[in-house]
């Protein structure tokens, strides 16, 4: 009898100190260290704990938070952020709050989510980061300029948030279908590429763009590789540089077919060899211009518009 007596003393005091020990293993991981990080305008951001409420300030960054499993951390997001598809569920039902848009987003709205983590795009939200960084609120701020920096981002992203283990292995497997493609197609002929980004006026990819680059690693050559950046052309220029494949965005970003039935139709490439060949196509521009995870299958889908023999 005294032995059940101790058993059972024993089974209480374990029961009533249990919620005691679930608590601290919790706080400890909420608590886990978290190292330094050094943005990509060359910011230090230093948290005290692993981000428990983050704002995305950009479609590519909420991309990224959902694909290393951050779905229920974040609080705030832009209204152009939409993928995966169970964004726009949980903005709907309220779980994520729409802070604006990502050139403008909407301050006080961000501060009285109380975030513990902000991450923006230095290209779009510049404005925006100063006035945060005022009032004392943690961003880590993307800037990649190509895959390599993009993958670099995520690493980033998946340190400063705790998924280290889960960025690392979402980066090793972008990387080494980057390398399938290349593989692929390093052995064909360098097709020669035009990639229209809108059409009205027609402007197309320079160097230093992430279209330019997955035009490279897809097996092509950009016709307009000796501009930079988003540059403005005119078809008597894209005539005289005969494109054998021409690659359309999907308005930017509007779904739309306007830049795709400009590259069908003007008259001034009736004579190019893609028009001949029918070898226009049209984009998804999101694939294309987010750098996220989502950019390879943009690798992957001009891969394929420039070399289906390969695929």
């Amino acid at each position: 009898m005294r032995n059940v007596n101790s058993t059972l003393k024993s089974m209480l005091l374990y029961l009533a100190i249990l919620p005691m020990i679930c608590s601290l293993t919790l706080a400890d991981e909420n608590t886990t260290s978290v190292p330094t990080i050094v943005d990509d305008p060359g910011k230090s951001v230093s948290l005290a704990q692993i981000p428990q409420r983050i704002i995305s300030l950009s479609p590519s960054n909420t991309e990224i938070l959902f694909a290393l499993g951050l779905g229920d951390n974040v609080v705030g997001a832009t209204k152009y952020c939409d993928y995966p598809p169970l964004v726009n569920e949980l903005k709907e039902s309220k779980k994520i709050e729409v802070v604006g848009g990502y050139v403008d987003p909407d301050i006080e709205m961000v501060l009285s989510l109380h975030p513990d983590l902000v991450l923006a795009s230095r290209t779009r939200s510049t404005e925006a980061v100063t006035l945060l960084d005022k009032e004392g609120i943690a961003t880590l701020v993307s800037d990649p300029k190509n895959l390599t920096d993009i993958i670099r981002s995520i690493e980033k992203i998946g340190k400063i948030t705790g998924k280290e283990e889960e960025a690392s292995k979402l980066c090793n497997q972008m990387q080494s279908r980057i390398d399938a493609i290349s593989e692929k197609t390093s052995s064909l002929g360098k097709m020669r590429v035009l990639y229209i980004v809108w059409h009205d006026p027609v402007k197309t990819a320079g160097a230093g763009t992430f279209e330019d680059e997955l035009i490279e690693k897809a097996g092509g050559v950009n016709i307009f590789h000796d501009l930079s950046g988003y540059a403005q052309v005119d078809p008597e220029a894209i005539a005289v540089r005969n494109p054998e494949v021409i690659i359309a965005c999907s308005g930017m970003g509007s779904g739309a077919d306007e830049p795709t039935q400009w590259a069908k139709t003007e008259r001034g490439l009736n004579q190019t060899i893609a028009r001949k060949n029918d070898r226009i196509y049209k984009a998804e521009g999101d694939l294309i211009t987010r750098a996220g995870p989502r950019i390879v299958d943009g690798l992957e889908m001009m891969a394929k518009f420039i070399h289906p023999e390969a695929f």
